[in-house]
């Protein structure tokens, strides 16, 4: 299957943005893991004439997680900006759990320091999985047992890419 470039909401990560954004006033760097902390790093010093708060996470996705960035979007105010530094999975989760905040998508930069794994959202049960499945390829939800053709669209709400059942004319 060919894909447009231009039509396919897959991200296109862009570090140069990440390091050029001269409109925020105050920043929250969120790194996940030691390789992404060693560029945040880099980042804050980047940031250091702006007031900059740099939350240090593990490199798993947990409520707790969750629960930390939560409290950092309730203190956003005007002229905020986030700045996530990770794994694709990572980065998209906190995309997502930010856009579910309030946050805007020009309030939010990212960094993506490896993308061999990505979640893929089932669409015939709702359940998002892990794989390292390429875009196109099958990954088999773990929920449903469905074999799901990993199609070239990322939800930016669920901080997934898209999975239906590959095989769905022939199942009748």
């Amino acid at each position: 299957m060919s894909v447009c470039i231009e039509s396919t909401s897959v991200p296109r990560w862009d570090a140069e943005r990440l390091l050029t954004d001269p409109d925020g006033r105050y920043f929250t760097v969120v790194s996940f893991g030691d390789h992404a902390h060693t560029d945040a790093a880099q980042v804050v010093g980047k940031h250091s004439s702006h007031r900059v708060s740099w939350l240090k996470l593990a490199p798993d996705w947990s409520a707790a997680t969750s629960a930390v960035l939560q409290r950092e979007f309730a203190a956003a105010r005007v002229g905020w900006r986030l700045i996530v530094i990770g794994t694709e999975i990572e980065v998209l989760q906190a995309y997502s759990t930010a856009i579910a905040a309030g946050a805007i998508p020009a309030e939010i930069l990212t960094y993506v320091i490896d993308d061999a794994q990505r979640r893929v959202y089932c669409v015939h049960c709702r359940h998002a999985h892990q794989t390292n499945a390429p875009v196109g390829a099958l990954s088999p939800c773990p929920r449903c047992d469905t074999d799901l053709f990993v199609y070239h669209h990322v939800s930016r709400r669920y901080g997934a890419y898209l999975g239906f059942m590959a095989d769905a004319e022939e199942q009748g």
